[in-house]
Formats: structure tokens, C-alpha cells, sequence
């Protein structure tokens, strides 16, 4: 007969738990397109004429908001702010409080928060900002405890297999897209909140059913399952233990710690200006209706997912050849493809009489996927001993390009005429970030484990307490957390 692994089971609610969050995170990317109708603001044509009439046929009201570029970064940016600022909080305290829990009131409240944004645009743009920086909150909570989850669910030796959990972040962030620009043709913008929030509030209930702390105290897992996660797993050190004897003054000085920090930065930083700003400059300069800009934005975003995740089961099926241990600093090459070839394509149009568009931006994303699990696995080279408290700070640093590219750009479009020709500078900007910090990488970064990971003083004084894991292949959207596998 056959019997569904409870592991399984776990591994799609984190799917779906990493899919709703960059739902939510970037589908007011899409709606906000609507909600201050550009192309009305913008002087005018076809397309805001029939999406006016459209909603003055259903609802009598024109839905908008009298915001400038400057307002939208800041509503861009609030979302980034709650997350950077949570973070690091609930990576410490879901040890404590219990990750199923956090993550249970963490997606309540996310869900509840997204059927209250319609309202709270509505009201005053600073109650909208509230909203989505508390949305950012719930999210920062959720994903440290969703993998705190995975580490007591799924054996080291198993990791590879269950790497589509983390594909959760790359596939919301295409979706969100396709799905919001769905939700306006047939609707109106505040009926996409209502959905999404709706949906999320029914996953935290099936999450609170099917999934516990560890599989020890789960409802309806077999003796033989249990029996063989036992063995595989062991002893799960807390994040907190392993925090609080992390050797940080050591780290923070550390050269090629900060040329892996920078090198995310950049990373992070190009997905999140094209999930944030891809719909508004489609629509806005290239004069694309809202439903082919939001499907142009998310085509790269999937070729970036098929070329991410093949590209990561080659590299570890390689990774077990005698090959592979041949060829030094080979991860560096998937620098130069995710970082530097992207960097000097789209960069490169400053030369030539040429418009970064859709053919252009959209090989330049997808080519990042090659760096889908760079940032992990180069973080597990510095530090095995280490890599989850490093990972905490290299995701923080990534995570606030999502509040400075807003503010940036929107000052940019806010002060300047907002032209083709303007948002030229902007995307070659985006690409010199990247471009620059994947030369610093290659400059400045190493792939040889460093000196501080076998700390004497830790080891003297805790020898119990040194973590030693096998490499997982858990993604980075960031991405930004694109990705994060977008993003991650």
C-alpha cells in the first residue's frame, strides 16, 4: 500500500509557505499600476481609458491614489524595512517560542494584513505603509522558522532531493506577476489582496494541522519513518546555542566575509529592481498594456528557475566525481555567468544607442539563476561550522538593497524627467551593482575554509557546541530573499 512521507508533506507546505510570501511581497508591484493609474497621471491613453471605464461600469469610483514616485518608493520600500527588522529577531527566538508557532501567527496575521491593504490605501497612505511594513514583518518571522522546520524534517543526505521546497521563492515571484494581472482583467486591483490573503490565511490553518516541530511529535507519521529520521537527523543544535559561540569579531574582520556579503548585495539588489520597478517601467515607459508588462516581467523570472535548478543539479551530481576535486574555486566560475556576464550585457547599452528591454532584461535574470545557490554553498565553504549565523547577516545586508533601490530610483524619476532615456541610466546603474560586485568577489573572495571557523577558544571552551553539518543546497530570492533560490 502505498503511504505518503510526512516530510513530503512538510516540504510542500514550506513550498507554499515561501510561494504566498513573495505573493505578497511584490503583487502590489503589479496592482499599484491600477491603484494610481499611470498612464492617466502619465498624460493619458487607450489603455487608462478603458481600464477607467472598466471600473466606472463596476463600481461607479475611479480606484485612485494620488501618490508621486517618491510615495511609491517608500510604500516599495516598507515591506523590506519589516523584514530587515525581523529577521534577526525570530531567527534567535523561534527556537524558543516554537518555529510551527511563529509561523502559524506570522501568516495569520500576514493574511489578514493583505485583505486590509485595499482599506488602508484607501484611508492614508501612511496606514498603507504601516500595513505593508508589518507584511514584511511576518515574513522575516516566517522564513528562519520554516527552515528551523526543514532541519528537524529532512536528513543531510536528503537535501538535494528536497531542494523544490525552496523553489517556492522563484515560483511565487513568477506567479505573482501572471496571477495579479489575471486578477485586474477580470477585476479590480483590491480583489488581488482579498485573494492572496484569503489563500494564506487557509494555509496557516493546514500548516497549524499537518506540520510539528519535529517529526516525534507528529500525529500520524509511521514508527518506520520516525525510526529512520532519528537516525539520519540526530541532534539538532538550536540557532541560539549555535549563535552565542560564534567567534563574530573574528568574522567581521574577515576580508572574504565581506566579499561574499557584497557579493549577495549585488545579486539581491538586481532581482529586486526588476520584481519592483519591471511592470511600472513596461507599462510607464515602454508603453506596454499592464498584462503583457507584468508577463514580460515574469518570463525571466521562470527561465531563471528551469536554468537555476538545472544548473544546481549538474553542479552536485558533479560534485560527487573525482573531477570536482581537481578543479579549485570552481563556484567562482558560476560568478562570471550570474554576475559578470549579466553585469556587462545590460550595462553595456551606456555605449551604444540601445534601450535596455524585455529580450535584454530578460537574459540578463535569467542568467543570474546560476547564482540561485551560490551565496549558501560558498557560505558553507568559509564556515561549516558557522555558515547559518553568517547566513543571518549576509541575508540582512542583501535584504536592504529592497529598501535602498526603491528610494534611489524613485528620487531619481521623482527630481528628473521620467524618460526612456532615464530609466537607460537606471537599469546600467542596476548592472554596475551587480557588474562590480561579482569583479569584487573574484578580487577578494576565497573558497578555502578560513582560519576562524576552528576558533581555539570556542573549541576549548565549547567543544559540544560546534554545529558540523553537510552542505545544504537551501537557496538564497532574495532572492532575494530573492532571492534566497529567487530570490531566492
Amino acid at each position: 500500500m502505498f503511504r505518503i512521507q510526512i516530510r513530503v508533506v512538510v516540504a510542500v507546505m514550506i513550498f507554499c509557505g515561501y510561494f504566498f510570501i513573495y505573493v505578497i511581497r511584490y503583487n502590489i508591484s503589479v496592482h499599484i499600476v491600477d491603484m494610481i493609474q499611470v498612464s492617466k497621471r502619465e498624460g493619458g491613453n487607450n489603455y487608462s481609458s478603458l481600464i477607467i471605464g472598466r471600473q466606472n461600469r463596476k463600481s461607479g469610483v475611479i480606484d485612485m491614489m494620488n501618490w508621486d514616485d517618491m510615495k511609491m518608493a517608500v510604500i516599495f520600500s516598507a515591506y523590506h524595512i519589516g523584514y530587515c527588522i525581523c529577521f534577526p529577531i525570530f531567527h534567535n527566538l523561534g527556537d524558543r517560542l516554537g518555529p510551527k508557532w511563529v509561523v502559524v501567527i506570522a501568516g495569520l496575521s500576514s493574511g489578514v494584513l493583505s485583505c486590509l491593504t485595499p482599506a488602508s490605501a484607501y484611508y492614508d497612505f501612511w496606514a498603507l505603509f504601516v500595513v505593508r511594513t508589518i507584511e514584511g514583518f511576518c515574513s522575516g518571522a516566517m522564513q528562519p522558522s520554516m527552515v528551523q522546520v526543514l532541519r528537524h524534517w529532512v536528513p543531510p543526505t536528503e537535501r538535494n532531493n528536497f531542494l523544490w521546497a525552496h523553489c517556492g521563492v522563484t515560483t511565487g515571484t513568477c506567479f505573482t506577476f501572471l496571477m495579479c494581472a489575471a486578477i485586474q482583467y477580470y477585476s479590480r486591483w483590491p480583489v488581488g489582496f482579498y485573494i492572496v490573503g484569503g489563500l494564506q490565511v487557509l494555509w496557516a490553518m493546514l500548516w497549524m494541522l499537518l506540520v510539528t516541530n519535529n517529526p516525534r511529535n507528529h500525529w500520524c507519521i509511521t514508527n518506520e519513518e520516525l525510526e529512520y529520521l532519528t537516525n539520519t537527523i540526530g541532534n539538532i543544535f538550536t540557532i541560539k546555542l549555535s549563535n552565542s559561540h560564534t567567534p563574530w569579531k573574528l568574522i567581521l574582520k574577515s576580508v572574504p566575509f565581506w566579499a561574499l556579503c557584497i557579493l549577495n548585495f549585488g545579486y539581491s539588489w538586481n532581482i529586486t529592481a526588476l520584481c519592483i520597478h519591471g511592470p511600472l517601467y513596461y507599462s510607464e515607459v515602454l508603453k506596454y498594456n499592464i498584462y503583457k508588462a507584468a508577463a514580460l516581467t515574469a518570463l525571466p523570472f521562470f527561465l531563471r528557475l528551469v536554468f537555476g535548478a538545472t544548473t544546481i543539479q549538474c553542479f552536485y551530481r558533479y560534485k560527487l566525481t573525482d573531477y570536482y576535486k581537481k578543479r579549485k574555486h570552481l563556484r567562482k566560475y558560476f560568478i562570471v555567468l550570474s554576475h559578470i556576464i549579466p553585469g556587462l550585457l545590460v550595462s553595456s547599452s551606456w555605449l551604444f544607442s540601445i534601450y535596455p528591454g524585455p529580450i535584454l532584461l530578460t537574459v540578463a535574470v535569467a542568467l543570474t539563476g546560476a547564482g540561485m545557490d551560490v551565496t549558501l554553498d560558498l557560505c558553507y565553504d568559509l564556515t561549516p561550522n558557522y555558515w547559518n549565523s553568517i547566513m543571518t547577516i549576509i541575508k540582512i545586508i542583501g535584504n536592504t538593497s529592497g529598501i535602498i533601490e526603491p528610494l534611489c530610483v524613485g528620487h531619481v524619476t521623482h527630481v528628473y524627467e521620467n524618460t526612456a532615456l532615464r530609466w537607460k541610466n537606471i537599469w546600467c546603474s542596476h548592472a554596475l551593482v551587480l557588474l562590480l560586485s561579482g569583479i569584487f568577489y573574484l578580487v577578494w573572495g576565497k573558497t578555502e575554509t578560513q582560519a576562524w571557523n576552528f576558533s581555539s577558544h570556542t573549541q576549548r571552551n565549547h567543544p559540544k557546541s560546534i554545529v558540523r553539518t553537510n552542505p545544504s543546497t537551501m537557496s538564497n530570492i532574495t532572492e532575494v530573499e530573492e532571492d534566497e533560490i529567487a530570490n531566492t
